[in-house]
């Protein structure tokens, strides 16, 4: 064979290898390129993850609190009636059930009530409930 063959030859073989490597590097890099942008998707998923799972703990928290709350307010309406009642039952035979209640003392008591009710979140009244 002729030189020119085998450089045509030679030429041939190396621009092929040339080929192979390009094509290697070049779907290498589109490899990476995709790996790294998967990674950065997983990464955005589990912080999404991490936030909502903060995100539904904060609100059984605040469940929890509000529901303790509303049990308090439960309690404390059960005993002001049951405390009603024994005032009641207390005075149903004594002839100062029949008298007026002394000015300073409703003032006293609406005060008192008025304070209590600011303390448990409800509005305070101006005017006594009746």
């Amino acid at each position: 064979m002729k030189l020119s063959y085998k450089l045509v030859i030679a030429a041939f073989f190396f621009t092929v290898i040339g080929s192979f490597i390009w094509s290697a590097n070049h779907y290498y890099s589109k490899y990476q390129h995709e790996k790294k942008r998967a990674d950065e998707a997983v990464q955005n998923a589990k912080s999404a993850t991490v936030i909502t799972n903060n995100v539904l703990q904060s609100l059984q928290i605040v469940n929890t609190v509000l529901e303790a709350n509303q049990y308090a307010k439960q309690q404390i309406t059960l005993e002001s009636q049951r405390t009603q009642e024994d005032i009641k039952v207390a005075v149903a035979d004594d002839d100062c059930a029949s008298r007026p209640v002394p000015a300073a003392a409703a003032d006293r008591l609406r005060k008192y009530a008025n304070s209590l009710r600011a303390y448990s979140g409800g509005t305070v009244a101006s005017k006594p409930d009746y």
